[in-house]
This record gives C-alpha cells, structure tokens and sequence, in this order.
C-alpha cells in the first residue's frame, strides 16, 4: 500500500490528538482544509514565551526583545488588542521567573548542553516488534539535551497533575520518535510549567517541573493507536465517538458546522 492512498502525508502529535477528540472536527481541518479565523492571544503568547526562552539558549537575540517580537499586536484579532500591554508585562515577568529559576534547573537536568526547537521528521518504529510506521512522524521538540532529555515548555493557569503527563499523546509520541532515532529509551521527558502569574513572595510557586519516563510497552501501544488512526483516515471514517464530545472539541465543531451552513 502507498502513502498515495492516504488523505495525509504524515502525522504530527496535534493531529493524533485532533482526531482522538473529534474524527468529525479532525476532518473538517485536516482533510477539508476548512479554514475559520481562531483566536490568537493564547497561541501567539505561548509562541512569544518560547522564543524568550530559544533565545536565551541560542544567545541570537536579547530574551525579552525577542518575546516582545513575536507578540505582535497587528497578529492579534481586532477583539483580543487590549490585552496586549498585560500579556506583555505578564511574559516578561514569566520570563524572569524562569531565567531566575533556570541555574538551579541546570544543576538538576543539565539543559544548556543540547538543541533548540529541534524539528524531527522520521518513520516511527515499534519497539516491540520493529515495524515501521505507514507514515512519517513530524513534530518540534521544544529542547532536547544532550543527556537525552525531551523539553517541553507550557504556559498555564494553574499547576498540571503531578502523573498528567506520562498519558499525554505528545509525551509518547516524541519518546516513541526519540526510540526510533537514537535505539535507546530517553533519560526522561520534562514539562516545565511557567504559571501565569505574578511572584508576590519568595516561596510563590511560579515553575512547575513535572518529569514522566515512558516504557516499551507504552511506546508499542502508542504506536499500535496511531497506526489504527492511520487506517481509519484512509478508510474515511470520520464518525465521532458515542461517549460525546469534551467542552472545545464540541464547541470547535459547532463553529465549524455554523459556517458550513451559512456557506
């Protein structure tokens, strides 16, 4: 079987999660291409908060210069422009925090040797069995050390759930591609949190460290998933689930289908 049968020429761990949440919206996206306007203020802030922090490890720009960069006004929606100057004083403060926060973390992970928004491109294999995906995984690691540990960095109202993590799609597909690339298990994946919000005192828990190890076994099954993904978009099966939908899956569909009607 070619990769000419198929709607999609490769994967990503937003589209397995897409179509994981709604087979309906993920075709609608993916395979429709339907292009709606979508909010940009938390996109575009996670997006700024990332480049201060590429920035610092690369020494090619000023942290806080670059962040500002990226948080373009004129990329915001008419709707989100007063929110500019506290998204603006909310990331710098972010930024700090981390910056303040960083020796100790490199005491602890060792995170200036390593990579810098890594784009990975690759068939995944199961490490199980050694079977080689029907398509390519794509995907951008935020870091990767040379210790060979997996970064990943998240903007967030309030703290994750200490064992969040070690079930999330991103988490397994990226050790599962880390498995594929280098024949051995990464040292760990780390998520480091920077909450959104102000240090009001020295012991205010500003960045959140959360670190999973993923096994074989949870890398075989991630695989085994996607490659049933894979087969249902190449058989057009798109129906959602019969559980139902979560809060933004529905509320993104309903939007989509409102503007197929009006179409």
């Amino acid at each position: 079987m070619t990769n000419k049968e198929y709607p999609i020429n490769r994967i990503s761990a937003s589209m397995i999660n897409c179509y994981l949440d709604s087979p309906k919206l993920f075709y609608y996206q993916y395979i429709a291409k339907i292009q709606l306007p979508q909010k940009q203020q938390h996109l575009l802030f996670g997006s700024a908060v990332h480049k201060g922090i590429e920035s610092m490890y690369k020494k090619d720009s000023e942290p806080f210069e670059a962040f500002e960069k990226v948080l373009d006004i004129n990329k915001l929606m008419d709707d989100e422009k007063q929110v500019h100057p506290e998204l603006l004083k909310l990331g710098k403060e972010m930024l700090t925090n981390y910056f303040e926060y960083h020796p100790k973390l490199e005491k602890l992970y060792q995170l200036n040797e390593g990579v810098s928004e890594k784009y990975v491109k690759r068939k995944l294999i199961n490490p199980l069995t050694g079977q080689e995906s029907t398509l390519d995984f794509s995907g951008v690691l935020d870091r990767l050390t040379k210790k060979g540990r997996i970064i990943d960095y998240k903007t967030a109202s309030q703290a994750w759930a200490p064992d969040s993590a070690a079930s999330k799609v991103q988490t397994l597909l990226y050790n599962l591609w880390y498995y594929s690339e280098y024949n051995e298990v990464a040292e760990e994946t780390l998520y480091f949190i920077l909450l959104k919000k102000y240090k009001q005192h020295k012991h205010d828990q500003v960045i959140q460290v959360v670190s999973t190890h993923v096994s074989l076994d949870d890398m075989a099954a991630a695989f085994d998933e996607v490659e049933l993904i894979v087969e249902k978009i190449r058989q057009g099966i798109y129906d959602n689930p019969k559980g139902g939908l979560g809060f933004f899956a529905k509320a993104e569909l309903a939007r989509y289908e409102q503007a197929l009607l009006q179409d």
